[in-house]
C-alpha cells in the first residue's frame, strides 16, 4: 500500500468494484463491530458538488491518528457532474465509498489535479492534529481550505459538505485494509500453552488407544503417570512383572472417580505390574488396579520408579522407648517372684 494515497486508476477500479448507487443490498460484514474507547484511526467523509458548473466530486480518507499516516483513500471527479443522489457523510464510510459513482463518471485527469492539492492540505502533521481535535470548527476549517484550492484550479464554485468518523482497528482489518498487529508476548504464550495441550491430549488419546491395542485388555483401561524418586527409586528399564509400583492417576470421568475413591479411602496408589509391553521406542507398564480395571504407564527415558518395598521402608517404624523396656522387664520380674512364691507355698 502506498504511504499516502491511491494512484486514481487503482480507485477506479476499486469503485467499480462497488455496488451501482440504486443497488440496496446492504454492505458486509454482518458481524458486530468492537466498540474501542479510543479509536485508532479517523476518516474524512466529504463532497463538493458544483454550484456553478459541470464538475463534482468527493473523497473519503482513512488515516492513523498518532501517525497521520493514510491507510485508505478514494478520490472521486466526476465530468461531467451527473445531478443525481449526493452521498451523504453523515452515513458510515463504506456506505459513502460506495455512493460515490454516483456524482459521475470518473475523470481521471481532474481526479489527479485535485487530489494532489488535498496531498498538500491534508499533510501528516495536520491529519494528526485533526486527530486529536475533530471539532466542527476545525473540520470546517479543512473544508474551506480545499474547497478553495478547488474551485481556483477548477474555475468552478463549489458547496461542500464534511464529517469526521471514527474507525476502529478491527474494523478495517476485517476489510482487509489493514493487516492484523502481530500478538503481544503475552497472547504468544496464551497460544502456545493452548496448543500443547492440545496436543497433549491428543497424545493421550493416541496413547491410550495403543495401549488397548497393544495391551489386549477388554476392560477398561486408563492412563497414569509414575511416582518417581529420582534417589532411592527402581530404575524403570529394572521392573518385572510382579513388582508394585506408586503410580498417579490423572484424567476425567473413570480416571477421576478412582481417584477420588483412592483419596477418600486412604490407599496408597501401589499396584502389581502384570505385564510390560515395548513399542514404538516406548514402554508400556500396565498395573492391575482391579480385576475389571488396568492402568497403562508410558515411559519414552530410564526413570526411578517409587516401588512398594521402597514406600514401606520409607514408614516409620513402631519401636520401644528404654523406659518401656525397664516397665515391661519390672513387670516380668514381679510375676517371677509371685510365681515362686505359689509354687513354694502349695508344693512344698
Amino acid at each position: 500500500m502506498p504511504e499516502e494515497f491511491f494512484n486514481v486508476t487503482d480507485v477506479k477500479e476499486y469503485a467499480e468494484n462497488q455496488s451501482k448507487p440504486n443497488d440496496k443490498t446492504p454492505l458486509p460484514p454482518a458481524e458486530p463491530v468492537k466498540k474501542y474507547d479510543e479509536p485508532e484511526f479517523l476518516a474524512i467523509k466529504s463532497t463538493f458538488t458544483p454550484s456553478r458548473g459541470d464538475m463534482g466530486g468527493g473523497f473519503c480518507v482513512i488515516f492513523e491518528g498518532k501517525t497521520g499516516r493514510t491507510v485508505f483513500q478514494i478520490f472521486w471527479v466526476g465530468k461531467p457532474y451527473a445531478a443525481g443522489q449526493i452521498p451523504e457523510v453523515t452515513k458510515d464510510w463504506r456506505t459513502f465509498v460506495k455512493r460515490l459513482p454516483s456524482l459521475g463518471p470518473l475523470d481521471k485527469d481532474w481526479s489527479e489535479k485535485l487530489q494532489t492539492q488535498l496531498k498538500e492540505i491534508l499533510t501528516l502533521d495536520e491529519k494528526k492534529k485533526l486527530y486529536e481535535n475533530y471539532t466542527k470548527a476545525k473540520i470546517r476549517q479543512i473544508e474551506s481550505m480545499y474547497r478553495r484550492s478547488f474551485e481556483a484550479t477548477a474555475q468552478c464554485v463549489f458547496t461542500a459538505s464534511t464529517e469526521a468518523e471514527p474507525v476502529g482497528r478491527n474494523e478495517l482489518e476485517r476489510a482487509k485494509i489493514i493487516k492484523p498487529l502481530p500478538p503481544s508476548p503475552e497472547q504468544l504464550a496464551k497460544m502456545k500453552a493452548e496448543q500443547e495441550e492440545k496436543e497433549k491430549a491428543a497424545q493421550e488419546e493416541k496413547d491410550r488407544e495403543e495401549a488397548k491395542k497393544e495391551g489386549n485388555f477388554e476392560g477398561t483401561l486408563i492412563m497414569c503417570n509414575p511416582v518417581l524418586d529420582p534417589v532411592r527409586g527402581k530404575p524403570s528399564s529394572e521392573i518385572m512383572p510382579g513388582d508394585i509400583i506408586g503410580v498417579k492417576i490423572e484424567g476425567e470421568g473413570t480416571s477421576a472417580l478412582i481417584s477420588k475413591y483412592l483419596e477418600e479411602n486412604e490407599i496408597e496408589p501401589l499396584f502389581p505390574v502384570c505385564e510390560i509391553r515395548e513399542t514404538q521406542g516406548k514402554k508400556l507398564l500396565y498395573v492391575k488396579i482391579s480385576d475389571e480395571i488396568r492402568g497403562c504407564v508410558t515411559i519414552t527415558k530410564d526413570l526411578k520408579i517409587l516401588t512398594k518395598e521402597q514406600a514401606v521402608r520409607e514408614q516409620p517404624k513402631p519401636g520401644l522407648s528404654f523406659m518401656g523396656d525397664l516397665f515391661f522387664f519390672g513387670l516380668l520380674a514381679a510375676a517371677l517372684v509371685v510365681l515362686l512364691f505359689v509354687i513354694r507355698y502349695f508344693f512344698l
